[in-house]
């Protein structure tokens, strides 16, 4: 929307179109929110428990004991 437009529409409109507008991006940060908590609590912080240089990398997927 233009400035012009903004500007245009009645008051009652522009309160209307703000007030969803907010709720809508209420409901988006608390749906994120929620799947934030849900991933904390799963334990799926996607932190590594062993690490693995490049070599023994490659060997593992050439011997099949990671598949690709």
């Amino acid at each position: 929307m233009t400035y012009q437009d903004v500007l245009s529409t009645p008051t009652y409109e522009r309160r209307f179109y703000l007030t969803t507008l907010v709720n809508e991006h209420t409901k988006k940060n608390e749906m994120m929110e929620e799947r934030m908590n849900e991933a904390r609590s799963n334990n799926s912080s996607g932190s590594r428990t062993t690490r693995v240089g490049g070599e023994q990398l490659k060997a593992k997927l050439k011997s099949g004991e990671i598949p690709n």
